[in-house]
């Protein structure tokens, strides 16, 4: 390797050409004001920072990344590229600090780039962040992006004193005689680029283990970044959409190495990721499937655990797109889907639990015996007595899910709940209480009581405005179906027995509803 160094200036140039460039597996730019303030300062004073180093290619990557906030022009096919391997964000730094050519993208933070100097500061830093950078005293900041612009320089100063202007005469003769140290490598292949990538960052706190899996599966063919975007993209489609490369990385790591944990990747030939993707995109559509035919789950939002789908990634994972399911296989899923969101199982279990679930799951997979499902799960009334109606619980999740294997009706309509529309939504606006809400207040009820599980039901918003406040005897009576038998068939559907609602009888319908959804529940636990 050679070793060089850049002035700042040069450096801008070669920025603003296109010639220095950032490759897609580098993070984005992370630094806060604090820190591009004090870097300022080290290349001020001449403090060493570390050197900066370069990547030389001839050949332009597929992919790459903005500079910070700056989309950077194409560069000239006459000339190689450099691609930053680190030091980005020293690069980012620098650049957006001094230079004067280039816009920022729309909706990207710039508040760090209007770095003034406090021409007569006696603080340790003399370097400052303005509320107003628009509107300063003359007399006492400098514009740093003024620096290597001669006529703004020269028009910021004529106006000054001597002495201030002398003061500034020497920041920008520090500035622009400042050395950036550079090491530039050229190399071709790119597994070897992205090892030397790898190394360096092995240790760095700021990179976490899918920003290091991106660059070890890494090639000019195959970017993890971008395999995940577009997976991302995919599964919006199946309302899907919010799940995070966190949970993808967990599938991933599950479809192959049998565990949650995908620091394990590291330790991996560097090419797993990316022979086995079709594999791991094939288990996840497959689980989200499976999900949707059996339990009603339209979105992210209504999966009790996202563990969940890690499991069943690893149970479907296949190089087909279709993977044959027995009868025997599926019956041991839906009990242990149900038994696991009961017991909460991956809740305080963490990677151990998960992990021997995974173990298990593969014997299933594999037609040998298996103990998936096969813990103890306790279900009591109290579950649904003592328990508030939150959506991002777990146990709410899973009452959602109980309510939507009994095909409920609207209250007043009679008509069947159109689960897809109602649950792909995955919010509160869908379920409303049975008591209504105002009227028990009126009553004074506890308020634990009135927003329990068990007072809650799928209910469309028309037939929610037309209860309002309503006692359940005047809206059973004069609002919903004069059919006794219709009657029932809706109340029963949404686990309602009639009697306490006709007396308005609240605590002996909220025991006698817990009572009717736990036996549900166990119906589903075996």
């Amino acid at each position: 390797m050679a070793e060089t160094y850049y002035f700042i200036n040069d450096l801008i140039q070669d920025i603003q050409r296109g010639r220095i460039r950032i490759p897609s597996f580098q993070r984005g730019f992370v630094w806060e004001q604090n820190r591009v303030s004090y870097f300022i300062d080290s290349i001020y004073r001449g403090f060493p920072f570390g050197s900066i180093l370069l990547w030389r290619t001839k050949n332009p990557l597929r992919t790459e990344r903005n500079l910070g906030p700056y989309k950077l022009l194409n560069s000239d096919l006459e000339y190689p590229i450099d691609y930053v391997l680190d030091g980005q964000q020293r690069i980012t730094s620098i650049f957006g600090i001094f230079q004067n050519t280039l816009s920022p993208e729309e909706n990207q933070e710039t508040n760090w780039t209007n770095l003034f100097f406090e021409i007569e500061s006696e603080d340790t830093v003399p370097f400052k962040y303005l509320e107003d950078s628009e509107n300063y005293d003359t007399n006492k900041f400098f514009p740093l992006k003024y620096v290597f612009n001669s006529s703004k320089y020269r028009k910021a100063t004529r106006s000054l004193d001597e002495d201030l202007a002398e003061k500034i005469d020497g920041l920008v003769d520090r500035f622009q005689k400042a050395r950036i140290p550079i090491e530039r490598f050229e190399n071709e292949e790119k597994k070897y680029v992205a090892t030397v990538f790898e190394r360096i960052n092995r240790q760095k706190i700021d990179l976490n283990t899918f920003d290091l899996l991106s660059v070890w599966n890494w090639s000019e063919e195959f970017d993890l970044q971008e395999q995940f975007k577009e997976l991302s993209e995919e599964l919006e489609s199946f309302g899907f959409k919010d799940i995070g490369s966190d949970l993808l990385l967990k599938c991933c790591s599950a479809a192959i190495m049998s565990s949650v944990n995908p620091e394990a990747f590291l330790d991996l030939p560097g090419d797993t990721v990316r022979q086995e993707f079709e594999k791991i995109k094939n288990g996840i559509f497959n689980a989200i499937d499976f999900l949707k035919v059996n339990f009603n789950i339209f979105s992210i939002k209504l999966l009790p655990m996202e563990n969940i789908l890690v499991v069943l990634t690893c149970f479907f994972a296949s190089s087909s797109k279709e993977y044959p399911l027995s009868s025997e296989q599926c019956t041991i899923l839906i009990r242990w889907f149900w038994r696991s969101c009961f017991s909460q199982r991956y809740s305080r279990g963490g990677v151990k639990v998960a992990d021997t679930d995974l173990q298990e799951v593969e014997k299933l997979k594999n037609g040998n015996p298996s103990e998936l499902g096969n813990f103890s799960v306790t279900i009591e009334p109290t579950y649904f007595l003592n328990t508030r109606f939150y959506m991002s619980s777990i146990a709410t999740r899973t009452f959602i899910l109980l309510l939507a294997q009994n095909e409920p009706l609207n209250m007043i309509s009679s008509s069947k709940i159109t689960l897809t529309d109602v649950l792909s939504k995955g919010n509160k606006n869908e379920f409303h209480h049975i008591f209504p809400k105002a009227y028990l207040e009126r009553k004074r009820c506890d308020k634990k009581d009135i927003n329990c599980l068990a007072n809650f039901c799928m209910l469309s918003r028309s037939d929610n405005n037309t209860i309002k406040d309503s006692p359940p005897s005047d809206y059973c009576q004069n609002k919903m179906s004069k059919d006794v038998g219709e009657r029932e068939k809706i109340l029963e559907s949404n686990f309602c027995s009639i009697t306490e609602m006709l007396n308005d009888d609240f605590n002996t319908f909220l025991k006698k509803r817990a009572e009717l959804l736990c036996n549900k529940a166990i119906e589903l636990c075996q």
